[in-house]
């Protein structure tokens, strides 16, 4: 891992309004990521951004250090409907220069001001220390926590995920979101061909994520679109070599062909109903432990 330098940004604004994705509205707090995920999407709106979407993407992190007063600002206009925002589509709203900075925990005390429906995605286990915004938030607005955990087999993880909390901590925060009352949830994404798509991996991980306490398990392929596809290739070059030609015919373009993604989602849709995932319909928010009690580090 290389040292990663962090920067800081004035902001113009904070929601982003998204086109043809689900939802409407988005946040990130960070522009790059200390976790350095050799898959990651967002390497190639770095590239369009004509930032460095490879070793630069992780190595200088800015940070929007006046996002919460803007998104404070946003939220109390009175055209603001409480539409659902995504948070960290784009960017860890976890990665560790959050402990100091503490942009995310401020965002969803304004959300929870505000009554904002929210639905963040990460990989942190740094997200124990705000339960507590979280609970709150969730007892004023539909609240969702999504962790993204494409596998558990460790030695895939520790070279496409390599500043990453190991996914078993993540789970283990996950259940902990779960029982106080927040719903919270897997995506197994992305599933990389000939890497982590194996029926065994596969019903590991959803084996693993039901008996964490998942309220929702999904799943998706990879998809390298010019910036990622780029950095991707060099790993698997250099990891993987073996897979690079299979690579090459797979994505010409920046999408696997439905013959490779079908299988995948169908055989996690089984999966779930096997494991009874997407059982837990109500959640009652109880007094959240304390991180020590999880035996984390924040």
């Amino acid at each position: 891992m290389p040292r990663t330098e962090y920067f800081e940004i004035v902001a113009k604004s904070a929601l982003n309004r998204v086109q043809h994705m689900g939802f409407n509205w988005s946040l990130n707090p960070y522009q790059g990521c200390f976790h350095s995920c050799v898959y990651c999407f967002a390497r190639a709106h770095a590239k369009l951004a004509d930032r460095d979407p490879g070793a630069g993407f992780s190595a200088r992190v800015g940070v929007k250090a006046n996002l919460p007063d803007l998104l404070r600002g946003e939220l109390s206009r009175r055209g603001w409907k409480r539409e659902t925002v995504a948070f960290g589509t784009a960017t860890d709203p976890y990665q560790p220069i959050e402990g100091t900075y503490r942009l995310t925990r401020r965002c969803l005390e304004a959300f929870r001001d505000f009554k904002t429906p929210v639905g963040l995605i990460t990989k942190g286990t740094m997200v124990i220390r705000d339960i507590d915004v979280l609970v709150e938030l969730s007892r004023r607005a539909k609240t969702t926590v999504c962790f993204s955990i494409p596998t558990i087999d460790e030695t895939v993880w520790a070279r496409t995920e390599p500043g990453t909390p190991p996914p078993r901590q993540r789970l283990k925060v996950l259940k902990a979101l779960v029982d106080a009352g927040i719903e919270a949830g897997v995506g197994m994404a992305p599933v990389l061909p000939g890497l982590s798509d194996s029926p065994r991996q596969l019903e590991a991980t959803v084996a693993a994520a039901a008996d964490s306490g998942a309220c929702f398990v999904w799943a998706n392929i990879v998809y390298l679109k010019p910036g990622t596809k780029e950095h991707f290739m060099e790993f698997l070059a250099r990891e993987y070599p073996q897979l690079l030609a299979r690579y090459r015919d797979l994505f010409p373009g920046a999408y696997a062909p439905t013959a490779v993604k079908a299988p995948v989602i169908e055989t996690v849709g089984v999966l779930k109903g096997q494991y009874g995932v997407g059982d837990r319909r109500r959640f009652r928010a109880e007094p959240p432990p304390e991180p020590h009690q999880l035996g984390l580090a924040v």
